[in-house]
Parts: C-alpha cells; sequence; structure tokens
C-alpha cells in the first residue's frame, strides 16, 4: 500500500515578496537613466546620419551648380521652378510659393525628403510656410499660411521644400533671396556662393539643426504663427546694421561684422533656454532676439542653462556635434559673411 506524500513548499512570506518588490523597484530607478540615455543617444545619431545623407546630395548638387551653393530660398517665377537672382518682378505675393534648398537636392533625387527630419523633433520637424493640401503637413489650429489659410484646401500653395524641416541652413553660405535691391531694402544684397571662396570648410557649418519648436521659426498674426522655416540664420552683427545684415554700412573701407554682440563678447547673445524655448519670432530681425537663438539644443550635453546640443554639419561634409554657444566661442560659423555683397570679414573683437 502506498502513502501520499505532501511535497508542496511553503509560499513567500510578505517580506520576501516586499524584498524582492524593492530590488526590482531599485533595478528599474537604476536602468531607465541609461535606457533614456541610450535612446537620445540613438536619436542625436540618426540626426547626424540624416546630415551626411544630406552632405552627399550637397556634394553631388556642387558638381552639377559648377561649385555653387544653391539660395536657401527663391520665389519661382512659375509652377515649373524656375527662377532668377536679378529679377526684380520676381512674385511678392509669392504666387508659386517657395522654393528652398532641400529641394535643390531631394527635387533631383539627390537625397530623400525625409533626411531633412529629427526624431527628437515633434512630427519630425517644423512644417513649410506654405503646407499644401495635406492636413499632416500642417499644425493645424496654431499655424497660418501667405494666404491667411488656416487649414489645408484642395488649392492651397503647397511650397517646393521637405514637408517636415528640422536643419537651418547657415545665411553665411546659403542665402535668402534678397539678391536685388528692392528685396534686400537695404545697402547691401546678398550673393550665391562657391565653394572655393570657404576658406576653412572643416570648420565652417553648413547647416545645423533648428530649436525643438517651430513657433520660434515663425512670427505671431493674431492667433496664428506664419512660419518661416524656409529662412537660414545668420549669427552675425554690424556696428551699424545690428539685427538687419542689409543695413550694414556698405562703404566703410572695412567690415565691421562680429560674432554675437559687440556688448556681450561672453554668452554672444546666446540666451537661456528657459528664455526662448517657448518663443516666437526669432528668425525675424525686428524680434530683438538674436538668431543664434533658433539652434536646436535638444541632443545629450550643454548643461541645465543653456540647454543640449545640435548636430552641425560642415561644409567638408563631417558633422559635429557641440551647443550653440560653443560654436560662436569656436567661431564654426565662418570668418566671412560670404555670401554679402560688400566688405564682409567677420572680425576678432578679442584680438
Amino acid at each position: 500500500m502506498h502513502r501520499k506524500v505532501n511535497r508542496s513548499r511553503p509560499g513567500f512570506t510578505l517580506i520576501e515578496l516586499l524584498v524582492v518588490v524593492s530590488i526590482i523597484a531599485l533595478l528599474i530607478s537604476i536602468l531607465l537613466p541609461s535606457l533614456k540615455s541610450a535612446r537620445e543617444q540613438a536619436k542625436a545619431v540618426k540626426c547626424a546620419a540624416h546630415q551626411r545623407q544630406i552632405a552627399l546630395g550637397t556634394s553631388v548638387y556642387l558638381t552639377e551648380a559648377r561649385g555653387t551653393y544653391p539660395p536657401s530660398y527663391v520665389y519661382p517665377i512659375d509652377w515649373d521652378g524656375n527662377w532668377s537672382t536679378d529679377d526684380d518682378g520676381q512674385s511678392a505675393s509669392k504666387e508659386f510659393g517657395y522654393m528652398h534648398w532641400s529641394h535643390f537636392l531631394y527635387g533631383g533625387g539627390k537625397v530623400k525628403p525625409d533626411a531633412f527630419q529629427c526624431p527628437n523633433y515633434p512630427e519630425g520637424g517644423a512644417p513649410r510656410t506654405n503646407p499644401g493640401p495635406e492636413s499632416e503637413d500642417w499644425e493645424i489650429g496654431e499655424q497660418r499660411d501667405d494666404a491667411g489659410q488656416t487649414v489645408p484646401t484642395p488649392d492651397s500653395v503647397e511650397d517646393k521644400q521637405a514637408p517636415r524641416m528640422s536643419y537651418a541652413a547657415n545665411a553665411a553660405i546659403i542665402p535668402r533671396n534678397k539678391f536685388t535691391g528692392v528685396f534686400s531694402g537695404g545697402y547691401r544684397v546678398n550673393v550665391l556662393v562657391g565653394d572655393s571662396r570657404v576658406r576653412n570648410p572643416g570648420g565652417t557649418a553648413l547647416a545645423t539643426e533648428f530649436l525643438q519648436n517651430w513657433r520660434a521659426l515663425g512670427i505671431r498674426e493674431g492667433g496664428q504663427v506664419l512660419v518661416k522655416s524656409h529662412r537660414p540664420v545668420n549669427v552675425f552683427f554690424s556696428e551699424s546694421g545690428r539685427f538687419n545684415e542689409y543695413y550694414a554700412a556698405s562703404e566703410i573701407p572695412r567690415s565691421d561684422f562680429v560674432y554675437g554682440l559687440l556688448e556681450d563678447q561672453e554668452t554672444f547673445g546666446v540666451y537661456p533656454l528657459r528664455d526662448i524655448k517657448n518663443q516666437t519670432n526669432i528668425l525675424d530681425h525686428t524680434s530683438g532676439i538674436p538668431q543664434i537663438n533658433a539652434i536646436g539644443r535638444h541632443h545629450p550635453g550643454g548643461d541645465e542653462t543653456y540647454g543640449g546640443t545640435a548636430n552641425f554639419l560642415f561644409c567638408d561634409g563631417h558633422v559635429e556635434r557641440m551647443t550653440p554657444l560653443q560654436s560662436m566661442r569656436e567661431r564654426k560659423w565662418g570668418d566671412r559673411y560670404y555670401a554679402l555683397s560688400g566688405p564682409n570679414e567677420v572680425m576678432r573683437v578679442r584680438d
């Protein structure tokens, strides 16, 4: 006759369960910051990889364009995208929208439109000024286009620009559409820049990342924002022109351009992140906010006051990550305002 033996083990006590839960909670608290940091680093690497794609596309473009960088934007004179640098009759009403430097690359198949996006940026980047008929290309409820529309319609104008834009061009290399006095309104005009003119390609930024706030790139009009994501960033100032480079005196024998503000050669006009992260009108020279503050600070690094870092694409095709302040202190935006007529050397104030 066989006896049934009870081999069941006693369960965990409450104290043992609490100890296990406490250990798991402790491990999670230790690992989560590391996992978050790893994710942020991965996003920064992906953004840098996108910029390298842009660098390759730019290299092909330069070969086709006889070594001349594209403008940051122009006003096409027809739907086919024809344009000119010396046509004062170009549509002031922007009837055909803007044609952006991204279009010169992806429009010819040199790079995909999503290369202009960054995963750190909400929706991948800022919308176009004129987003077109697709609702996903708009910031509906907050954005208006040049025609005053706040929602897309089948006939909404669509700019020739990547649908979402994370990257800002350096205005000293890739200029605005101010090639005549009629458009610039000042003493100076923009000129297209040949790559051979850039003295230090490995130390001169071609493009970087916009601030992680699309509203900062626009002009608030009533309850909506007219986005200006097609504009490049100008970090230089002149004693005579201040925030408007086209009013820099042209008859003086030597340039008076400097990095940042003459009266602020410590922070170069870079504001604490808390002061600019929710601002608008930073790319508009009438706002009084230096345009260096339109540069991103959303990657790891930096500090609590001025925020994180951004990827910088240089004219020789390599990418570095640094803070906007570091880019100013190390003169990473070039030694001349190459894209501006007249004396355009950038002075070293401390020399």
